[in-house]
């Protein structure tokens, strides 16, 4: 097992996923305690906040050459628990959202198993960055003007499980490929 050395567990890139996953627990606090439009508006800002740093971590990582093997697993674990944590939420308020939730739940336990059974792991292909980049976006604005059983509400979220819907059978196709891949070997 490789030695992780202080330097690469806390270099700025990894910071900045500590500071999302840090950022999660604040974001629920905030938005089950929300009395007014200023409270939401305040855990839209954190998600932006969160957002922001993702990007920076990956081109911070890329750019001065910080890539770190715990960094590749740090990222899209940070990612992931926001985006359950927001989809989460989401379902709380807008309950379509569910889908969301339940198409990253098996993704993942696919994507596990196949770990598990030594398949190499893969980064997000094009079509997961777009749809998550819109899903967060739509997550942003709801969240922010919390207009529940509105139309523009019930427009958006069909548009995100649609978009999460073709990903869903995109990953599966790839995770499927891994896996006839794997039984061959």
């Amino acid at each position: 097992m490789k030695k992780i050395r202080l330097k690469e567990l806390f270099n700025i890139p990894n910071c900045l996923c500590y500071l999302r996953i840090i950022l999660i627990p604040i974001f629920l606090h905030r938005y089950f305690l929300a009395g007014s439009k200023e409270d939401y508006y305040i855990c839209a800002t954190i998600l932006i906040i969160s957002g922001l740093s993702d990007f920076l971590d990956g081109y911070i990582a890329r750019h001065y050459q910080m890539i770190t093997d715990f960094g590749k697993v740090i990222d899209p674990i940070a990612d992931k628990l926001t985006q359950f944590t927001v989809a989460f939420v989401l379902v709380y308020t807008y309950s379509w959202m569910w889908f969301i939730v339940l198409k990253d739940g098996m993704l993942a336990l696919g994507g596990l198993y196949l770990y598990e059974k030594g398949a190499k792991v893969q980064g997000a292909s094009w079509w997961g960055k777009i749809s998550t980049a819109i899903f967060d976006v739509v997550a942003i604005v709801l969240i922010g003007i919390h207009i529940p059983n509105s139309i523009f509400a019930t427009i958006s979220i069909f548009v995100c499980i649609m978009l999460m819907l073709l990903s869903l059978v995109l990953y599966a196709k790839q995770l499927l490929s891994i896996y006839k891949e794997l039984k061959n070997e």
